[in-house]
């Protein structure tokens, strides 16, 4: 099935039947881009639990990962044009209802589609998004938490990605040196790096957000109500609370075996290896994150 035809049969259909109500095409009410275990899977949760009728929330679903990383990290098997048509045909199939009670659509991306961002932004460059981050050393032992180092998600795409390519050619280090620990510190740097070209050109439509034990707060407080222009209601509030394990009258205490932060026992266990790749080749663009004006 070619999925041109589908879209402009969809388009015709729906203009058709614009007056009839149904479908109905949900509202684009802002993305969730993030450098990976570092509260994403949170904020997909939050959003949905926020109004479970009104919100369909997509999390790191195929097709528009698909759309967004098809024509390479340099744009070299197509356009970035090409790239943003595909998205847009993609978002707008899976943003039409025919339940009449929902108005509101998210979504939220894999991490490696930071690395072409301008994707997303060139397909919706009104739409408001969020960077998720966390402090280096913190999220490389989650990342690195495997049985064999060498499967990590942030090491196995060493050899696949370009980004990581240039960003170890403008270093003083020959590839054969890295250790697997570097390699994934590297990953994670040029998704950081990427998020913060992307934070300054979009002059506010994006935000970063770090990773705290409070993080549900800073949703509901900050990037539901005033970045993605979402309602927040006592009983939306109660339900993200509830989901994530908060109590609402005591910030960072949680509920046993939900939402809690580990980040004290990560750096309190992580191995000299980690430090050094984290402080070396992480550090940097976290910092940058930290004193953007964009945070």
């Amino acid at each position: 099935v070619d999925l041109k035809e589908v879209v402009d049969l969809a388009r015709e259909f729906d203009e058709d039947n614009a007056g009839n109500g149904l479908p109905a095409i949900l509202d684009l009410k802002g993305v969730v881009f993030h450098e990976s275990r570092c509260g994403s899977t949170l904020a997909a949760n939050s959003m949905m639990a926020l109004n479970p009728e009104k919100h369909r929330v997509y999390s790191e679903s195929a097709p528009p990962i698909a759309a967004i990383r098809g024509c390479g990290e340099t744009y070299s098997e197509c356009t970035l044009e090409a790239s943003a048509n595909l998205l847009k045909d993609i978002i707008y199939l899976m943003g039409r209802s025919n339940d009449p009670r929902e108005e509101n659509l998210f979504f939220k991306f894999q991490s490696v589609t930071t690395r072409t961002m301008g994707t997303f932004r060139h397909a919706f460059p009104t739409t408001p998004w969020i960077f998720l981050y966390r402090e280096p050393v913190q999220v490389m032992m989650s990342q690195l938490d495997v049985p064999r180092i060498s499967k990590a998600n942030c090491v196995r795409s060493k050899h696949s990605s370009p980004m990581i390519k240039d960003f170890i050619d403008e270093t003083d280090y020959n590839w054969d040196d890295f250790t697997d620990e570097e390699f994934c510190a590297v990953h994670l740097a040029t998704l950081c790096e990427s998020a913060l070209r992307n934070l300054a050109d979009a002059d506010g439509l994006g935000i970063a957000v770090a990773y705290s034990p409070d993080l549900v707060h800073d949703f509901l407080d900050t990037v539901f109500p005033k970045h993605f222009h979402t309602p927040v209601d006592r009983a939306g509030a109660d339900r993200v609370l509830k989901i994530s394990g908060t109590y609402s009258k005591n910030r960072g205490q949680h509920a046993e075996g939900d939402f809690q932060s580990d980040s004290e026992a990560k750096i309190k266990n992580a191995s000299e290896e980690i430090k050094s790749a984290a402080k070396l080749f992480l550090e940097p663009s976290y910092k940058m994150l930290e004193h953007s004006e964009y945070n």
